[in-house]
Order: C-alpha cells, then structure tokens, then sequence
C-alpha cells in the first residue's frame, strides 16, 4: 500500500510540475520566416512578454551541425522581441561567425534567451525555404514549417505565457 501511495504522490507531483509550466509552446512552436524587402530572410521568433532575444545561430542539418551563421547584440527593440533579419548586421552588433554564401533549402535557428537577468538557451526551428516559393503572404505574415501563414501576433501566441 505505501508503494501505491508513493507512486500517486510522485506520478501527481509529475503533472503538477508538467501542467504549471505555462511557458511551454506546442510541440514544436512554429518560427514564422519571410523574405525582407531586399531579398534577406526575416525570421520571427516565438517568445513571451518579458524575454529577450540576445542571440541567433543557424546551423545546417548535417553530421556535424555546421554553424553557418551565428549573432549577437540586438540592435533594436524588434531583434530583441525577436523579429531579426539573418546574415547581416542590420539585426545584431556582433557577428560571431559572418554568413558566408547562399543559406540551404533547409537548415535549424537556434535563439538565446534572457530572462531575469538571466542568459538561456531558447528554442530551436526548422526553416525550409522552399515553402517562401510561390507563397503569397500579407503584410506582418510569415511562413512557418507546417505551411502556415501567421501574423507576428500569432507566431507569439502559440506560446502560453505566464
């Protein structure tokens, strides 16, 4: 019986910690990405009211998980709510590892975070570019993995906020 009885209390204590995470998106949250007006890639990043982007990586889908791209440093309020630009200095003012050639087809953004004060990993994303081909989206739309067009307000409101 105290087996049974200590096997609830810790499967409850599971759900309870799982259920009160309302920062968790939906498996996987969608990154919204659109080409800018100069033919650059815009990527818009999932996050919550009080987190900050500090920093982007693209890294290709190969053994190695090569870094193609890799910033830091936002420049501007958007960057920073996560709305960058990638491959150029226009988002971030450091540039770890510059952009050099075409980026893939398909390739990951990982983001860092902060929160608190405190620095830490965000999420990571699938981008595949053939998806932009032939897409028609509206002013503040992106294209996302699953072949969704969203707003800005919908990429952010996959996540449950706290």
């Amino acid at each position: 019986m105290r087996r049974q009885t200590l096997a609830l209390v810790t499967a409850f204590a599971a759900i309870a910690v799982t259920t009160g995470c309302h920062t968790q998106a939906p498996d996987p949250p969608d990154f919204g990405y659109a080409r800018s007006p100069g033919g650059g890639l815009v990527v818009a990043y999932p996050i919550c009211p009080g987190t900050t982007v500090s920093g982007a990586e693209i890294y290709a889908d190969d053994d190695d998980f090569t870094t193609l791209w890799k910033a830091g440093g936002p420049r501007s309020p958007d960057v920073a709510q996560g709305l960058f630009e990638v491959g150029n200095d226009v988002s971030f003012g450091v540039q770890t590892r510059p952009l050099r050639g075409e980026l893939p087809d398909g390739f990951y953004v990982s983001v860092s975070e902060r929160a608190a004060g405190e620095e830490a990993d965000g999420r990571d994303g699938w981008i595949d570019l053939s998806r932009l081909e032939g897409a028609r989206l509206g002013k503040d739309e992106f294209m996302t993995y699953t072949g969704k067009a969203m707003t800005r307000a919908d990429v952010n409101a996959q996540l449950r906020c706290a």
